[in-house]
């Protein structure tokens, strides 16, 4: 297991500039079943890293609790998958192997990869499992953040999602240009180990559409973030307020990693 960041721009991957963030919620009683189907998809998901088409995928188990004011309680996911590319066009030419062609070859993959450790039978059993209840899908694009602190992340830790939507045309700013700073520095002093700012450039139909932008937190326990109580900075912050409205922050905990 390695870590999974966004240097610059989201906690997923060194170099990431573009990610997909995918929410799944599962039929009743599935969740055992998808993560071993998953588990089978991690040895494509391998290969891809190794030939540079992404930089990473990961999955996130969800917890529930965050998602109160976003939708109702029966689309609520069980988990969030996250993969992150180097460019769009990388993004793209990924999207572009999941035709019917390409998931034979991947099947096929996996099925190589997995020869004389489960058989072909029971590998289509898996994959062809109906697991899902709806996926949800995003593409961001990374506009600011800080170097992912404290060694690789591993299964367990813990990343929070916040969703918020732009109210005034130059919310990015007060973003990548104030709140960047006051992260970077609670970072440098040992208090978080991760912030990331990025916006939403596309989304399946049945997304929700709310959110234009997400901020993405690794925290340190025991740790408290410092805000700046300077004049200026307090009305920065007010002014800040009104330009987005930020909706409550989603905890979500690292299950599978590859990168």
């Amino acid at each position: 297991m390695k870590k999974l960041l966004f240097l610059l721009f989201f906690p997923i991957a060194l170099s990431a500039q573009y990610a997909t963030t995918s929410y799944i919620t599962l039929n009743d009683g599935m969740e055992k079943d998808y993560l071993k189907k998953e588990e089978l998809w991690s040895e494509y998901h391998k290969e891809a890293v190794k030939n540079g088409h992404k930089s990473s995928w990961a999955i996130w188990k969800v917890d529930p609790t965050g998602y109160d004011d976003k939708v109702e309680s029966s689309r609520i996911p069980h988990f969030m998958i996250v993969e992150t590319y180097k460019s769009k066009a990388l993004l793209d030419e990924e999207f572009a192997r999941y035709d019917v062609e390409g998931m034979k070859k991947i099947n096929n993959l996996i099925k190589q990869k997995l020869k004389g450790k489960i058989s072909s039978i029971n590998i289509n059993k898996i994959l062809g499992k109906n697991v899902e209840k709806e996926r949800r899908s995003y593409v961001h694009q990374g506009l600011a953040g800080t170097p992912l602190t404290g060694g690789s992340l591993k299964p367990g830790d813990v990343m929070q999602v916040t969703p918020m939507e732009q109210l005034e045309d130059d919310y990015e700013k007060y973003e990548t240009d104030f709140y960047q700073k006051i992260f970077s520095n609670n970072v440098m002093k040992g208090n978080h180990r991760y912030w990331g700012f990025s916006k939403v450039i596309d989304r399946s139909e049945n997304a929700l559409t709310f959110g234009t932008h997400s901020a993405w937190n690794i925290g340190i326990k025991g740790k408290e973030l410092e805000f700046p109580q300077d004049f200026v900075s307090q009305k920065i912050m007010e002014i800040t307020n009104n330009a987005r409205k930020m909706y409550n922050a989603t905890t979500f905990e690292l299950v599978y990693i590859v990168d």
